[in-house]
């Protein structure tokens, strides 16, 4: 279990690295039409729960307006959603607003592989047996990404997480970014 690790975060480092040197161009484009599209920082950060329910926050690209008249809209976004500005949707549609994640794998606070994130009131809201998914690090992709990921229903996604938890290995893990990468 120690080499797994050991290898996952050297793995995890070097493809983070990797990716952030090879996607610069994309990068800096993204930090060009997000100022030239809305005021306001490039990034938008949120305090999500990782490992062992330590806090810790996110990082993405910001495409959404930065407008105290938006407070009261929910935290999802829908189709057409005013808050999103110009370039925001096909940041979002291309998965660009994910890139600086890779920063959170870096750090040490996430991994390429494991349960996404969540945010607080949603780790206050599970049960116990929910919460195990909090036993290893967060990731950018997990199982439940590529059995649905959003199109499941909230208690589905974490099923997959624990499924993921007690199979982890290498194989699926490389399994898991294949898939991701062809999706």
């Amino acid at each position: 279990m120690i080499k797994y690790k050991i290898f996952k975060r050297i793995f995890d480092c070097l493809f983070s690295f990797l990716f952030l040197i090879i996607s610069s161009p994309i990068i800096l484009l993204t930090c060009f039409l997000i100022k030239i599209s809305s005021r306001g920082p490039i990034f938008f950060t949120q305090e999500r729960i990782g490992k062992k329910g330590k806090p810790f926050k996110l990082y993405k690209f910001r495409t959404m307006h930065i407008n105290k008249s938006f407070t009261k809209w929910s935290s999802t976004t829908r189709s057409n959603d005013p808050r999103v500005f110009k370039f925001g949707w096909l940041i979002r549609i291309l998965k660009i607003d994910e890139f600086p994640q890779f920063l959170n794998i870096i750090r040490g606070e996430m991994s390429l592989v494991g349960p996404r994130p969540t945010v607080q009131e949603d780790y206050e809201m599970m049960s116990d047996k929910q919460k195990r998914r909090n036993q290893v690090l967060p990731g950018l992709t997990g199982l439940a990404q590529i059995k649905g990921g959003t199109k499941l229903l909230w208690p589905e996604r974490i099923e997959f997480d624990l499924i993921y938890i007690k199979k982890k290995s290498f194989f699926l893990d490389f399994k898991i970014i294949i898939k991701t990468i062809l999706m």
